[in-house]
């Protein structure tokens, strides 16, 4: 790891260098040409309350075959500083341009997760000539889809009754919010019900504990409560709908079938008519750390074929 200092926030930042294939190896030593020398560098960016570490969970250490891949912790997230301000997607946007920049990257393939997908939508349409590509996993467009439904299960009574006793109102979970209300739930509970947190959140939303420790979690509601996060979105409008008819690079769009994003991907299909829109059956908005494979095999088909020129006509 090492740390890049732009924008007044340190950074920390992960480099994997592109793994070399034997074959390719052996022509190097050859004295021939390394087709795959100097490929465009995989830059991947997490989304709210995550950390690079989410990419590791869904195995970026393939997706190096292709490229050096780049994966840094967004301000005050991960092992990056938390200053004050700054955490509106155009923000956070410059934050990505500035790495960039520092590493010395003119041109990349930009792959996002969730919120991290608005920071590289945001960075595409103002450095169009700066994205090879951009692959989309799971990510909720806010100005073509306003708001956000999180389903939870019918909650039996004894549930419910835990629940009161931490102080949690799942009802009063906004749904304009990037499901930052939603996180911070969840936060809460793992926080609150210790031994307890993974049983109560498999019953409410089919899943176990999202944060990896209770640091993490505190994090997360420091986050929410001290700094400016949720007013800085709430009143930044960085791009519109019309914007995204301007995106012309390759583009790779992957939602779970369950997933609450399913009406920005479907959005994003007839705004960018030239981008490839998969469905992936019977999984939720976590499917990449969850089922590493259907992030992987799509996301490498779809890569390797912009690498060759044909991204329009990959079937992934």
């Amino acid at each position: 790891m090492s740390r890049i200092e732009v924008n007044g926030v340190r950074f920390n930042v992960m480099e994997l260098p592109q793994r070399v294939r034997r074959r390719d190896r052996d022509r190097s030593l050859s004295g021939a040409p390394d087709p795959h020398g100097g490929d465009t560098p995989i830059v991947l960016i997490h989304g709210l309350a995550a950390s690079q570490a989410f990419w590791f969970a869904a195995g970026a250490p393939v997706l190096n075959a292709l490229g050096p891949c780049l994966m840094y912790d967004l301000r005050g997230h991960g092992k990056t500083t938390t200053p004050e301000s700054g955490y509106g997607v155009g923000s956070m946007a410059d934050d990505l341009a500035a790495i960039l920049a520092a590493r010395g990257f003119d041109r990349v393939h930009l792959v996002a997760h969730s919120f991290g997908g608005m920071i590289a939508l945001a960075h595409a349409l103002r450095h169009p000539d700066r994205v090879a590509s951009l692959t989309l996993v799971d990510v909720r467009v806010r100005p073509i889809q306003k708001k956000i439904s999180i389903p939870v299960r019918q909650i039996p009574p004894m549930v419910e009754r835990q629940l009161a006793e931490l102080g949690v109102d799942l009802h009063g979970i906004p749904d304009h919010d990037d499901g930052i209300g939603y996180l911070r739930t969840v936060a809460r509970i793992e926080v609150e019900a210790g031994d307890m947190a993974s049983e109560l959140l498999s019953q409410i939303y089919r899943h176990p504990r999202l944060f990896r420790s209770r640091k993490n979690a505190e994090r997360w509601i420091d986050l929410t409560e001290r700094v400016s996060l949720i007013a800085d979105l709430e009143r930044e409008d960085t791009f519109s709908a019309a914007d995204l008819r301007r995106l012309t690079m390759p583009m790779l769009v992957l939602v779970g079938g369950l997933s609450t994003t399913l009406p920005s991907a479907r959005e994003l299909a007839r705004l960018c008519p030239h981008a490839i829109v998969k469905e992936v059956p019977n999984v939720g908005h976590f499917f990449p750390m969850a089922h590493p494979r259907l992030f992987l095999r799509p996301t490498l088909r779809f890569l390797w074929s912009v690498k060759r020129g044909k991204s329009r006509f990959v079937d992934v």
